[in-house]
């Protein structure tokens, strides 16, 4: 029962976790539009690349220009800007493949001769040779720097949207009243609030095996976690004079927050998982883990058998020796 009990609880805490990260990561994705994040970090990483420089400075931002000049660059600009030019003046790619950056050098190192670019002339000086095109040898190189360099970009992306979806997360637990502790309790000790979060979180997780295409529809129910009885909004009233509701869902908010930076894919496959194990239960080992099955005890016996075979073997071998042995000893 307790177990039944503990499961269900963070079946509901899940539902409501996906939920609030669902809408915290459509928010995120849209300032992150907004602000040009990731064609802003590709283009200052292309000219830092280019230039050696170690920051965005006024170096760096001349490699970049010659670098746009590229009918590469210019090709993948304009397939960026399809449909965005009524917004802004400047769209450029979020993304470039180490393939079209490869190119791109191997048309911008033409002109490295009339513009030099100290980092960029320094990798190439042993690829490059007059009026000839890069080898293979040389784009090989240049996709694997490209390619290295694009992993820790990412990296760095990802912890910058982490620290955004935690401010982001707190100022939605915060107006929306979702307290992780008051979440937990509520589901802990009303088993008709306990059914319902688990029904709707079995919708959820029918929907789809990816968050990706249920986060539309998901992101207009968090307004309805509170119809299914949770906690959640500013309907139940404050008592913000009472000391321990106000810490209580101080740190509830807190933790909220924590919790949704692990993101909407994170809680989806939690809530997916916990679904899966409550319906149709806990998955049995296979026989080779199970040390009850035949196959594990036959695994186990095989070694005392070949040492069994081992030992009768040389056993075997032996004993024309001992009764070599015993009639020498009998003609003595």
């Amino acid at each position: 029962m307790f177990g039944s009990l503990a499961l269900e609880t963070a079946i509901g805490l899940a539902l409501v976790f996906f939920v609030v990260a669902s809408l915290a990561s459509a928010i995120v994705e849209g300032i992150s539009r907004l602000l040009r994040k990731r064609a802003r970090d590709l283009e200052q990483t292309i000219g830092q690349m280019l230039s050696g420089s170690m920051t965005y400075d006024g170096t760096a931002k001349s490699a970049l220009e010659l670098f746009q000049g590229t009918s590469i660059y210019e090709s993948a600009e304009m397939a960026a800007s399809r449909g965005r030019r009524l917004f802004r003046k400047k769209v450029g790619p979020a993304y470039l493949s180490a393939r079209s950056f490869a190119d791109a050098i191997d048309e911008l190192s033409d002109k490295l001769t009339h513009t030099p670019v100290d980092g960029l002339n320094k990798r190439l000086a042993k690829f490059k040779l007059d009026g000839a095109d890069l080898t293979l040898e040389a784009k090989a190189a240049l996709e694997n720097w490209f390619d290295e360099t694009m992993g820790r970009l990412g990296g760095a992306y990802k912890r910058w949207v982490t620290g955004v979806l935690f401010v982001v997360g707190l100022g939605l637990s915060a107006a929306g009243n979702v307290s992780a502790f008051h979440a937990a309790q509520t589901l802990w000790q009303q088993p008709a609030v306990r059914q319902a979060a688990i029904d709707a979180a079995a919708q959820a997780a029918a929907k789809s095996t990816t968050p990706d295409s249920v986060v539309a529809e998901n992101v207009k129910t968090v307004q309805d976690l509170a119809g299914l009885g949770l906690p959640v909004g500013w309907e139940q009233g404050t008592h913000w004079s009472d000391a321990a509701w106000t810490v209580s869902h101080l740190a509830g908010w807190l933790v909220t927050a924590l919790l949704l930076m692990l993101g909407a894919p994170f809680w989806f496959d939690i809530l997916s998982r916990l679904v899966s194990l409550r319906t149709t239960g806990a998955k049995p080992p296979t026989a080779a883990q199970d040390p009850g099955a035949a196959t594990s005890l036959r695994a186990a016996a095989a070694p005392m058998a070949a040492v069994g075979e081992i030992a009768a073997a040389e056993r075997a071998a032996a004993a024309p020796n001992e009764r070599k042995r015993l009639w020498s000893r009998r003609e003595k």
